[in-house]
């Protein structure tokens, strides 16, 4: 079975790969989708599908975990986010995929034991779990590494 996890964003849009076979865990690779910032938005939302369709097509993933929209204070980005979301959520059922979508609570809950983990915190879980030379450079990725993980200890409960 295989899980892409995705930290849904405009500027980064995380992502993970994660391969079960034979109760093996195995992190095949992770990063991060980049946009180009002085695109406008429209042009960064199809950076965004571009990259996101040749995961689906590298990767063939059988769930996509995609981490619900968390409101800040920025109302503007929070709708923004949505609408990659959006395009994210239509581009894996189009491929076939499962999609779960875990609040980000849950998600540092299941990775870290604490619901209220900070970025570092996330990085280095990652670093540990995956065995990881280096802690993962970006918060995004590391993000995107939790998300699928979350899948992959939960499946009983949510498949």
């Amino acid at each position: 079975m295989k899980i892409l996890g995705i930290d849904p964003g405009f500027g980064l849009c995380g992502f993970a790969v994660l391969d079960e076979k034979n109760k093996q865990l195995d992190l095949e690779t992770f990063g991060v989708i980049r946009t180009t910032p002085k695109k406008n938005f429209a042009d960064r939302l199809l950076e965004i599908a571009q990259d996101f369709e040749k995961l689906l097509q590298k990767y063939q993933p059988d769930i996509v975990s995609i981490e619900d929209l968390f409101f800040t204070k920025n109302v503007t980005t929070g709708m923004q986010v949505a609408q990659v979301r959006g395009i994210l959520i239509l581009l894996s059922h189009k491929f076939g995929c499962r999609i779960v979508e875990p609040k980000p609570v849950e998600v540092k809950n299941c990775f870290t034991g604490n619901g209220r983990a900070t970025k570092p915190e996330m990085k280095k879980m990652a670093q540990l779990l995956f065995k990881l030379e280096k802690i993962p450079h970006l918060d995004d990725a590391a993000d995107a590494v939790a998300i699928a993980y979350f899948v992959a200890q939960n499946k009983n409960i949510i498949l």
